[in-house]
């Protein structure tokens, strides 16, 4: 359908035009400044959730399953350990990944050391949680584990001895059964310069080994790393809701009282854009309808000069 012809005097098309030019570009300004605040505010960088793509495998959550801690891997030091060690009555963030891999797993512990660079906040690694970084790869062997530890350890400005930061390999029946406690799809490529199709994302554990979390993407905030730390080390299962407030900034830190709280500026801009939304939406509405009714009574008396 086209634009309807506008029928009258020279003034009265004239006018017509400028209120059907005004309301395009008020509306084309109104659609790029409410959807930019509205990526700012509700934005997470690169750490917004995965898109799971055709073809590849993914995430499925499996909230409070229970992690088989008796499987056995081998740590960086060429060590049999069995996951029940490692987590020593502490939550754990656990991540699996392949350390041939050309990108996405570099993201994702990228993701994770910026996530823990300062604590998160007042919590320290190896005292009060734990991380665990498991190979999925059935043929990488320790050593590259170990080198991957200490290159993550050295961007996380924390010495080679650091406790509780664990990075694993192990056989492809203790990695599967892993993985599928967790919910972690991945498959086996059988071309291409990826060895294995795979979601990015990571786990939030309870110091008994349940999944409390489980968080997609490749960037993990501090302040959600942190709420769902505390949250796990009570044996408590996530909130999702929680985890979203947080994501987009509708909730935050306190410092000062160290409790979550809404945060007041979020919800200014929000109300603000709906706001500014409403009322432009009530004023084009007004100014069709006039148009409309216009419209609707016909063309007036024709002017004849002479």
């Amino acid at each position: 359908m086209g634009v309807e012809p506008v029928v009258g005097t020279g003034k009265e098309v004239w006018m017509v035009w400028k209120i059907r030019t005004i309301s395009a570009v008020v509306l084309a300004v109104l659609a790029l400044v409410g959807g930019g605040v509205a990526r700012g505010q509700y934005s997470t960088g690169n750490y917004g959730p995965a898109v799971a793509t055709p073809n590849i495998a993914v995430i499925t959550k499996k909230t409070n399953a229970q992690v088989p801690l008796d499987l056995e891997f081998t740590n960086s030091d060429g060590r049999a350990v069995k996951l029940r060690e490692l987590f020593n009555g502490k939550p754990v963030l656990l991540s699996l990944v392949y350390f041939s891999c050309p990108q996405l797993c570099g993201l994702t512990q990228e993701g994770l050391v910026n996530g823990i660079l300062d604590g998160p906040r007042e919590l320290k690694l190896g005292q009060d949680y734990n991380v665990i970084v498991v190979s999925i790869d059935p043929d990488e062997k320790y050593s590259t584990a170990a080198e991957k530890r200490k290159n993550y350890l050295a961007k996380s400005d924390r010495p080679p001895s650091q406790a509780g930061f664990n990075y694993l390999v192990g056989n492809q029946d203790n990695i599967a059964d892993l993985a599928d406690a967790v919910g972690f799809g991945f498959r086996r490529n059988s071309e291409g310069n990826d060895k294995f199709s795979h979601e990015a994302g990571i786990f939030i554990c309870t110091p008994d080994g349940r999944l409390s979390q489980t968080i997609r993407g490749i960037s993990f905030t501090p302040d959600e790393l942190h709420y769902r730390l505390r949250e796990a080390s009570g044996g408590r299962i996530g909130s999702e809701l929680l985890g979203i407030a947080l994501s987009c900034g509708a909730m935050r830190f306190n410092e000062h009282t160290g409790l979550y709280e809404h945060n007041k500026y979020f919800w200014y801009g929000t109300g603000g854009v709906s706001l500014t939304t409403l009322v432009f939406g009530i004023f084009m509405f007004v100014l069709w309808r006039g148009e409309f009714k216009k419209k609707k009574q016909g063309p007036g008396p024709a002017l004849h000069g002479g």
